[in-house]
């Protein structure tokens, strides 16, 4: 008899125990559920008012991370291989003094389309490069250390200065599913150093609203075709003249609480007439294809 009460005893306890657990699961369940259709509700209020909140300011109480990793695949124009890269690394934004720095940037050469990318090589005249975000970078000065034929991991800084010009300065302007002519971003860039690019006709089309790293975030397209491209690199080491045109495109996921980036995308398509050191010529078709992700 004893034993019976003893096993009724803890069969009890046991059951008790499972009431309080489903409980709990059952409370955090509402509880991300709640959080969920609020956030939810939040998005379905935007989307009705048909343009973005003209009052949101970008706030960053912290430094934010982001590995940005750029992918590029050089072809010919029918499309056989040659070549493909990676450039990756580490950028952080909203540092104490106002600047962005990069770190843990890498650099891989395959020469075979189906091998996949590995880890890359360490590119020493990146880590800790830091700076201010301004016209300025696009100076031959603003990289002192980097080596005159390193033309893609300046891009890895142009990029997303472009990603973050495209989230913000005419955040306030866009309506629902309207495209918008950004002019101000339009014109011939001089790369010193390297040549030119001229942005023509950008585009920027506030398509919808998501959640992206738990945060509801607005969704912008952003749409540049015929760019002329003019590259002409002269060194001790490299040379190369070529021009041609760049179509890129993409999307960003802006937050909607603190304005701050929470993921983009670019993909480019180059088409350039190249004069090779041995003063053959060779058409060439590069794509890219550009992440931006935060890390938490």
């Amino acid at each position: 008899m004893w034993h019976n009460l003893k096993t009724i005893a803890m069969n009890t306890q046991n059951f008790k125990k499972s009431i309080l657990l489903i409980c709990a699961l059952a409370l955090s369940i509402f509880f991300i559920a709640d959080m969920v259709s609020a956030k939810t509700n939040d998005l379905v209020k935007v989307l009705e008012k048909g343009k973005l909140p003209a009052d949101l300011q970008l706030l960053e109480e912290k430094p934010q991370n982001y590995t940005v990793t750029t992918d590029y695949f050089h072809k010919d124009i029918f499309g056989n291989f040659f070549q493909k890269e990676r450039y990756q690394g580490t950028y952080t934004r909203a540092l104490d003094n106002g600047k962005v720095k990069w770190t843990d940037v890498t650099k891989e050469t395959v020469n075979d389309e189906k091998t996949p990318f590995g880890n890359g090589s360490p590119l020493a005249f990146m880590e800790e490069f830091s700076y201010t975000v301004s016209v300025d970078m696009m100076k031959a000065e603003s990289f002192p250390n980097f080596p005159p034929n390193e033309v893609n991991s300046k891009n890895l800084v142009w990029d997303v200065m472009g990603i973050e010009g495209f989230s913000w300065l005419y955040f306030d302007s866009l309506k629902l599913n309207i495209p918008f002519a950004a002019p101000a971003f339009n014109g011939k860039i001089p790369m010193e150093g390297i040549g030119t690019f001229e942005n023509k006709n950008i585009v920027l089309t506030w398509t919808g609203v998501t959640l992206k790293n738990n945060e509801p975030c607005a969704v912008i397209d952003y749409l540049a075709m015929d760019n002329p491209l003019d590259l002409s690199i002269d060194s001790e080491y490299f040379k190369l003249i070529a021009k041609g045109r760049s179509h890129y495109w993409g999307t960003i996921q802006v937050s909607l609480t603190d304005k701050q980036v929470e993921g983009a995308t670019l993909h480019e398509d180059v088409i350039l007439d190249m004069v090779l050191p041995d003063g053959k010529k060779q058409l060439t078709n590069s794509t890219r294809l550009i992440t931006m992700e935060k890390l938490k």
